[in-house]
């Protein structure tokens, strides 16, 4: 599979929040609140308003998962340490072009 093809298929919406929950091991309350509360993530909506979440997003669901139960971070920290990583990614690509 070639890089673009996986980079796409990480991205495909196609985990109910149930599934989250049960294969990241966090409640699917606490993943509504990272969304709504804390703008962590933002997965994708069926036309009826469910959200869908992909590959990739099950990552950071555990990435943010491990910052808080092991590192220690609160939700204000992970959210400037996201911020921060993905600002230093758009200035890498920018530079690139």
């Amino acid at each position: 599979m070639k890089t673009t093809e996986a980079a796409t298929a990480n991205d495909l919406p196609i985990y109910p929040i149930r599934t989250v929950a049960r294969l990241t091991g966090v409640d699917a309350r606490r993943i509504r609140a990272w969304e709504s509360q804390y703008g962590l993530l933002r997965p994708a909506r069926t036309r009826g308003g469910h959200r869908l979440f992909s590959q990739r997003d099950l990552e950071l669901i555990r990435r943010i998962k491990h910052l808080i139960d092991e590192e220690g971070l609160r939700l204000q920290g992970v959210r400037l340490l996201l911020e921060a990583e993905s600002g230093g990614r758009e200035a890498m690509s920018s530079r690139g072009s």
